[in-house]
């Protein structure tokens, strides 16, 4: 995120080598006003800084937001009350453990360095087997939860999984990179569709390869959200996420995608940062469905649950903006 604020500032006009042309993204134009989406009561700023990924997760047996920083917070994360926006809880998210606390449930445990994402923190034969032996930063940039797993995933490409623990969180899979190591270390401002095909980056880095901004999780299926060149790409695996190029759907132009969600009833949704006017749409059959444009901030953080949609804001500081919106169903 201080990449954007640099770039605000000193960016313009600047000179950069080719990169390959963007997907076109399928719109259906005049889908929606931004009048049909209401601003609701709710806390205007929650502590936890650079505000980044959130995901929705049962906690004492009610329905709670975890948000988490990104890069230069150590895993920062605060628990949100979706009703009010009071900030519950705040701690560290866990970024590396033992090997035995990095693998999978079912994997064979190995000794290591901790905190390594090595071939052997992933079963045998798993299509999300890392590359090179790395560690992996703390640029945590999407949350999504399944069942009483809660997954983060870095610029990168890197996947971190959690179970709650005590009044805490524990580190319980990872860090492990979604598949091959494939794409050079550069990072700059993230905004570009890298050469190549290509798909996952070094852990350690920022803002590399495809910087991924975004994860949404079904039961079984999901997608990752990739900023550089606005596309959502496939995640597949139960044991261990892996992404996938087939089945990629463009929603934004480079430089805009800031996160995805799905609500309760499967519904996908995207939503874009200032630079894409903070629009947030429905994905339906590869389809792009505006909604509104809604938002505070550096809108980075989409979630959703029924008619209400939370935005949450990255200016590179503390605390981190928050709005609440109530859509009517014919915005969506």
């Amino acid at each position: 995120m201080r990449a954007w604020i640099l770039w605000l500032a000193f960016g313009c006009g600047r000179s950069d080598p080719p990169t390959p042309a963007p997907t076109p993204v399928n719109v259906i134009a005049n889908a929606a006003r931004g009048s049909d989406c209401e601003a609701l009561p709710f806390e205007p700023t929650t502590p936890v800084p650079e505000a980044s990924g959130a995901a929705w997760l049962t906690i004492d047996g009610a329905l709670r937001l975890v948000v988490a920083g990104d890069s230069g917070n150590h895993g920062a994360y605060g628990v949100i009350d979706p009703d009010s926006g009071k900030t519950l809880e705040q701690g560290q998210l866990p970024l590396n453990g033992s090997i035995d606390s990095a693998l999978p449930s079912g994997s064979a445990a190995s000794p290591g360095k901790a905190g390594l994402a090595i071939d052997s923190a992933l079963p045998s034969g798993s299509a999300a087997s890392p590359g090179k032996a790395g560690l992996a930063g703390d640029d945590i940039e999407g949350l999504a939860a399944r069942g009483d797993r809660l997954f983060g995933i870095t610029s990168p490409g890197w996947i971190l999984e959690w179970k709650r623990s005590g009044n805490g969180f524990a580190l319980v899979a990872g860090p492990y990179a979604l598949g091959p190591v494939d794409l050079p270390p550069k990072g700059g401002m993230g905004d570009k569709p890298p050469n190549g095909d290509g798909m996952v980056c070094d852990g350690t880095r920022s803002n590399c390869g495809r910087n991924y901004e975004g994860l949404c999780l079904t039961e079984h299926a999901g997608y990752v959200a990739s900023k550089a060149d606005g596309h959502l790409y496939p995640v597949v695996g139960d044991v261990a996420l892996a992404v996938e190029r087939a089945g990629a759907i463009a929603v934004a132009d480079p430089g805009h995608l800031a996160d995805c969600a799905y609500d309760a009833a499967g519904t996908l949704y995207v939503g874009n940062n200032l630079f894409g006017l903070s629009t947030v749409s429905r994905v339906v059959d590869g389809k792009v469905l505006p909604i509104a444009s809604i938002g505070v901030g550096f809108p980075e953080v989409l979630a959703v649950r029924g008619d209400v949609f939370y935005r949450m804001s990255d200016t590179g500081s503390t605390p981190s903006m928050m709005s609440k919106f109530r859509c009517s169903a014919s915005a969506r």
